[in-house]
């Protein structure tokens, strides 16, 4: 069915069809005949031909670094619901931590005309993403900040602070931290872990970097000779760092002590006390950003929690 059928079957031209499928003053009454005759006729509205007129289509862009991440995925399930509440589609992009692929999606989004970006992306793709900002395209990221971009992140030093305070009441004395990068969000975590760990009289964590989880298991057992709790900044790596104790037929909490970042289904069943982070409001909160246009960049920030399970003692 075309546009000029379904004119022809309310009787109007096809001028007043594109009017009233675009939003345009219309007669109520004639919108509301152009409506039933496109319902009668099974007829669709070109979302491709609506965006070539309105410049800018109805899609909200998303871009993940690491869809394996629960929290990359309670963070969907945000942007999704504010979404289909304004009748917006999600184009979804995951790059799989790789810089190269994450500026190519921040261009692909603008080339798609999205309504809105939300992004994960490295500082790399800054740049893009500011031109389509300065050419009225709502971009947001998440989980850092960065001038002149909506922003919806974590107080990650307060995420380390949490950590340090835990281990503190459970009598730890000894920590040591297994990060995954030198992203923003763990290096604050650990500066947080840091604080903590000074404000309670306790000596600074001993830590280890690793580039990917094939590294985990080595990391864990060069910090075992001069610790008593494992600390892990992200929650990707909590499943490897979790396997690597274990498997040296170590206990939780009698043999080691085990806090890592992020909620996960299975948290609960393994006993593991974790930093959470609101991720589904806070895809709520990034879609709700792009929806609402504000004119000045805004930075939302908001609180962790721990949920204490008995993995620190």
């Amino acid at each position: 069915m075309t546009i000029g059928d379904v004119a022809a079957h309310a009787g109007v031209s096809t001028a007043t069809v594109s009017r009233v499928l675009n939003g345009g003053l219309v007669a109520e009454s004639t919108a509301a005949k152009v409506w039933a005759s496109a319902e009668s006729l099974g007829y669709s509205p070109n979302a491709l031909t609506k965006s070539i007129f309105a410049g800018r289509s109805s899609t909200i862009g998303v871009i993940i670094r690491d869809l394996s991440s629960p929290f990359y995925l309670d963070l969907i399930r945000g942007v999704d619901e504010v979404a289909a509440a304004n009748d917006s589609p999600v184009m979804l992009a995951n790059t799989d931590r790789r810089t190269d692929r994450e500026a190519a999606q921040v261009r692909a989004m603008d080339q798609h005309r999205v309504r809105g970006l939300i992004t994960t992306a490295d500082e790399t793709a800054d740049p893009q993403a500011r031109r389509m900002a300065a050419n009225g395209t709502p971009c947001v990221l998440v989980a850092r900040t960065a001038p002149g971009l909506h922003s919806v992140s974590l107080d990650d030093v307060a995420a380390g602070l949490l950590m340090a305070l835990h281990l503190a009441e459970c009598g730890r004395s000894r920590v040591g931290v297994v990060s995954g990068s030198h992203r923003p969000t763990q290096v604050n975590r650990v500066q947080g872990l840091r604080q903590g760990l000074a404000e309670s009289g306790l000596p600074q964590p001993e830590e280890v970097l690793v580039e990917n989880e094939d590294e985990v298991d080595g990391a864990v057992g060069s910090l075992l000779h001069c610790v008593d709790a494992v600390v892990c900044t992200t929650g990707r790596l909590t499943v490897s760092v979790h396997t690597a104790l274990t498997a040296r037929g170590l206990k939780m909490p009698d043999d080691i002590g085990f806090l890592t970042m992020d909620e996960f289904p299975w948290a609960g069943a393994l006993g593991i006390s974790v930093v959470a982070q609101p991720s589904y409001e806070m895809g709520r909160r990034a879609a709700e950003l792009v929806v609402e246009e504000p004119a000045v960049p805004e930075r939302v920030v908001f609180q962790p929690t721990l949920v204490a399970r008995g993995s620190c003692g």
